[in-house]
């Protein structure tokens, strides 16, 4: 009688409790009672308490109590006992059990943690851990207590519910009918054992609430179910539904979120929640279905002592399936009245949100844009193959027909494969490459196939934002071959026909597009294309482009090409990074299990990508906007130091070759621009000629005038870095010939500062009591014989401007001596070979780079001094920003310094941007400022047009997330279905889905809503582009 009356209100408790649940955890999530507290001597608990109200409500109250480490243990009394056996269970008894705990808590202080790494300070609690991890094997706080129902003794406790809590047999059924998938513990006496739900007799009922029996069950299987959770392989005690109206087992199975192992009389099952588990595990890990799955068989039993039933064929299937259903869940292929069996190609697909798609993202009018701004609706595709998505050649489309069939970005393999062995019948043998000898292009039928069904797989990428089409993914039988990347290109291109502007990036572009239209002819209608009608341009990826002869590098170039901005075209790249752990898995897979499983991997990369496009365009535009900025104040600075004339013809030249690219480019060197070694030697021998001819014919006399002493002056300091130059170039261990040679030079600077000091003291006598008769004579190193000029006195003395005329020749000498090096670095690499001739130039070498240093030294002598002369030469300070101070390692570099930047990102030296450097009329400079200021004006314009489509890109991503709002608003309402539960579920799913679309586009908005506002004042854009 005791035993059933406990039932009874054990019962009642649980039917209160799950009914009020959903109020008690709001309750409990709101709680404004008692915070912890935390201390050093004594722990903490949270106890929540419920109390049923006059109006049947539960209501809850959580609150933290205090105890010590070793609590005294609190017995329930024969009034506890007593209450516990009356029909109506007491709540209250609860909250007074409560408010004795309560009146325990005393008072406690924060407890103070060291400082430091957070491992190191933790292992100086690990004792700690480890204690506790070994008190958690016995009954631990429980030792002495009872069941909450009163019960003594209990021995049950579950793994999976929160806390350590005892009960008896008859509450842990109680407990768990809704948790048929916990693991149980039993103290057997000595320690805890494993057991089951199903060994303490519970049963799983289908078809009916919780709670209540069928009046005809099924069992299933004979008693012998199994369901697989994220916390181990289960055996259950499951019963089907026998009624008159009960659903087919499959169903029952489905609506209460487990997926059957098969459609007839399934034995076994996994939970929904293990495989959206696994299926995200694999998305971020690549772990495989066998992996997974022994890491749930050994979570059940780690031992081998147990053993198991073998259930991973089912889950391989299982997860196999349960890709497919979520694919077109989420294409919304349920609201379609045709089903799946209606289902169109790429319909599966994650489209990119951003790129061009008439109809859902284009502005009313694009068709009809300026010319200057067609670009803006540009598609930019990338090609490019895989060679580690391999597949072994272990299965066949029979054994394993697979569920996708074209629907996501694999093409559809049968009409596919007809194709690709229709033209194998043709015999058209592919064309050798003309560029570089290619591997893609001239090993295409050498690449090892042994033993392989698939060598890789070819792709076609969006390339601005790394998103793989639909459509647009095939197997590769015998390397890169034309054939199969034509096919996937055409096919690619059947879900963007209207579109009109085409940038195709493939690696061996300057050799695939040749023929590309004639052997388009060869396939079906149709995959052709109206080229005639479309602009299309054919460019090569930036880090491939080196590999390709100088004249595709800049005829396909990312860099020169016109109205595709800073894109680079190595999307493929970077994706491959993403897929090819898949590859150790998908390789020993069927041929059709296999696509099905990329297929899936690739939407999620794709659906990654358009949760992250936010915070990726709003990264990408903050760098556009300084960089658009400085490339063109860099292109303006370097356009004012040309020649006005000239620079009008280069304009001319390079917006003509724009418009057709069939005209010379103007990115190319002309080819009698090509500076020799001879021609260096005879520059560096005829200076040297003019300065041993300037010091032999200096003639000073008594009919001197100032200007004259003033500039030999100026001679004699070059004379004196000169000198110095040469002695430190000889090092400590010259010969005797280097040390006459030098002392010559020494003897005769010497002699020429001595006449040049008495013709001085004739203009300036003040010289005088500066200098003694013995300076000259007496001062070891004639390079630091003080020369008094002007510049170093603090009196005015006549002078004129020549030390600013004297800075300017400096730095056209440094220019004319820079752009020579740079031509015999190029001509030394691309002609000297050998030992004795890379000797020779590397001679020649070092002699012009010596002649750089003693050119800087001279320009920063020459602009020390002009700093002093400044204010008795009555000058402002605009000459400081012409005449820089100069660094020789940054500033005395060639046209073309890289600096370890892109060539987008690349500065010209100032060197390069002073008046007059266009007077120099040295053989190959002019050119070379041609080719630069090209490249810099392509720097500038590809930047701004980078800022126009990060802007254009963001409107188009709003567009889209609102067309497809107003997509699934419709789908809704589109298919009739047999019952309201079903309208109402798929309604619901469509409504989500709009609701979800709704509010990425107002965080995108919410993110981009400053983006106006940071476009730089130059660039003109268009109304269409505002985000």
């Amino acid at each position: 009688m005791v035993t059933s009356q406990k039932q009874r209100a054990l019962r009642k408790f649980q039917r209160n409790f799950f009914a009020h649940s959903d109020a008690a955890g709001r309750v409990v999530r709101n709680e404004t009672n008692d915070t912890p507290q935390p201390t050093h001597q004594e722990q903490q608990r949270k106890h929540t308490s419920f109390e049923a109200e006059s109006s049947g409500h539960l209501a809850a109250s959580s609150v933290y109590y205090t105890i010590p480490h070793s609590p005294a243990k609190r017995q329930f009394e024969e009034s506890d006992l007593q209450d516990a056996h009356n029909d109506e269970f007491d709540f209250s008894s609860l909250n007074s059990f409560n408010k004795d705990l309560c009146d325990t808590s005393t008072e406690s202080h924060t407890q103070k943690r060291p400082a430091g790494n957070p491992l190191s300070v933790w292992t100086s609690d690990a004792d700690l851990f480890l204690l506790e991890f070994l008190r958690l094997e016995g009954h631990g706080d429980f030792a002495q207590a009872t069941c909450f129902c009163g019960e003594a003794n209990p021995v049950f406790r579950c793994e999976d519910c929160h806390g350590t809590d005892l009960m008896c047999h008859t509450c842990t059924l109680c407990v768990h009918e809704r948790q048929p998938l916990h693991r149980i513990e039993c103290w057997n006496g000595t320690s805890f054992q494993v057991t089951t739900l199903k060994a303490l007799g519970i049963h799983f009922q289908l078809g009916h609430p919780v709670g209540i029996r069928c009046i005809n069950p099924k069992s299933a299987s004979n008693n012998d179910f199994v369901v697989l959770d994220c916390n181990g392989v289960h055996e259950v005690g499951l019963d089907f539904c026998g009624c008159e109206s009960a659903q087919p087992h499959i169903t029952q199975l489905l609506r209460v979120r487990l997926f059957p192992s098969t459609t007839t009389d399934p034995k076994s099952a996994t939970t929904f929640r293990v495989l959206e588990y696994f299926q995200m595990l694999s998305f971020e890990s690549k772990a495989s279905v066998w992996e997974f799955y022994n890491t749930v068989a050994r979570l059940t039993d780690n031992t081998g002592i147990r053993v198991l039933k073998n259930r991973y064929e089912s889950f391989l299937r299982m997860v196999h399936e349960w890709c497919f259903i979520m694919q077109m869940k989420r294409c919304g292929q349920g609201h379609h009245p045709g089903g799946i069996k209606k289902i169109e190609a790429g319909t599966c697909a994650v489209l990119c949100p951003a790129c061009p798609h008439p109809s859902k993202n284009l502005p009313v009018g694009w068709e009809n844009a300026p010319l200057e701004f067609q670009f803006l609706y540009a598609l930019f595709l990338a090609i490019d193959a895989n060679f580690r998505l391999v597949r072994r050649d272990v299965s066949s489309d029979a054994v394993d027909p697979g569920l996708n069939r074209g629907y996501a970005f694999f093409v559809e393999e049968t009409e596919y494969k007809d194709i690709l062995a229709s033209r194998n019948r043709a015999g058209n043998a592919q064309e050798k490459s003309t560029c570089s000898s290619h591997s893609a292009v001239n090993l295409v039928d050498t690449r090892a196939s042994h033993g392989l069904a698939a060598t890789g797989a070819g792709t076609i990428d969006c390339a601005r934002h790394n998103f793989k089409r639909p459509c647009s993914v095939g197997d590769l039988q015998k390397g890169e071959r034309y054939i199969n990347m034509d096919y996937l290109f055409f096919s690619s291109m059947r879900s963007s026909h209207g579109v009109h502007v085409l940038n195709i990036s493939y690696d061996i572009a300057c050799q695939w597009n040749k023929n590309l239209w004639s052997r388009m002819s060869a396939f079906p209608h149709k995959y052709h294309i109206n080229h005639d009608e479309k602009v299309i341009t054919f460019l090569v990826p930036k880090f491939h482009l080196p590999a390709h002869i100088a004249r595709c590098q800049t005829r396909f170039s990312f860099n020169f090409i016109k109205g595709v901005g800073r894109t680079d075209g190595e999307a493929p790249e970077r994706g491959w990074a993403d897929i090819n752990p898949l590859a150790t898995s998908t390789r020993e897979m069927g041929p059709r299990s296999r696509r099905d499983t990329i297929d899936d991997h690739f939407n999620d990369w794709n659906w990654k990508k358009v949760c992250a496009m936010g915070t990726i365009l709003l990264r990408k535009y903050k760098a556009a906007v300084p960089e658009a900025e400085e490339r063109a104040r860099d292109l303006d600075e370097f356009e004012a130091a040309l020649d006005a004339d000239q620079l009008a013809g280069w304009r001319t030249d390079i917006e003509m070759w724009e418009l057709d690219r069939s005209l010379p480019n103007p990115f190319e060197v002309k080819a009698g621009a090509t500076v020799t070694q001879a021609a260096v030697r005879l520059a560096l021998s005829k200076t040297e000629a003019e300065e041993i001819e300037r010091g032999e014919h200096m003639s000073l006399d008594d009919d001197v005038s100032p200007l004259v002493l003033i500039s030999s002056g100026i001679e004699l300091e070059g004379q004196q870095r000169r000198v110095e130059l040469e002695g430190k170039s000889i090092g400590q261990h010259a010969t005797d010939t280097q040390k006459v040679k030098i002392l010559q030079h020494i003897n005769t600077l010497r002699r020429r500062i001595d006449t040049c000091s008495r013709v001085q003291l004739l203009y300036m006598p003040c010289v005088s009591r500066l200098r003694s008769s013995h300076d000259i004579t007496s001062e070891d190193k004639v390079h630091k014989i003080n020369l008094f000029l002007p510049s170093s006195l603090p009196s005015s003395f006549p002078c004129d401007d020549l030390r600013e005329a004297q800075a300017n020749d400096a730095l056209s000498d440094l220019r004319t001596v820079i752009n020579m090096t740079y031509h015999l670095y190029k001509y030394k690499d691309a002609f000297v070979r050998g030992q004795r001739a890379n000797t020779r130039a590397q001679g020649i070498i070092h002699s012009a780079e010596s002649r750089i240093d003693a050119i800087s030294v001279n320009y920063t002598a020459t602009r020390n001094a002009l700093v002093m002369l400044a204010s008795k030469l009555g000058k402002n300070d605009d000459w400081r920003q012409i005449l820089k101070p100069l660094d020789r390692t940054k500033d005395a570099v060639p046209l073309k310094h890289d600096e370890g930047k892109t060539l987008g990102q690349q500065n010209i030296s100032w060197i390069w941007k002073t008046a007059g450097v266009s007077n120099n009329q040295e053989e190959g400079l002019q050119d070379s400022l041609r080719v630069e200021w090209c490249k810099a004006r392509a720097r500038a314009h590809r930047w701004e047009e980078e800022v126009l489509l990060l802007c254009e890109e963001m409107r188009r991503v709003l567009a889209f997330f609102e067309w497809q709002a107003g997509w699934w608003d419709k789908q809704g309402a589109q298919c009739q279905f047999v019952s309201h539960e079903f309208t109402e579920g798929a309604l619901a799913y469509a409504h989500r889905q709009a609701t979800l679309r709704r509010r990425m586009s107002t965080h995108f908005r919410s993110l981009w809503e400053a983006v106006p506002s940071w476009t730089p004042a130059h660039v003109a854009m268009p109304l269409t582009c505002t985000p």
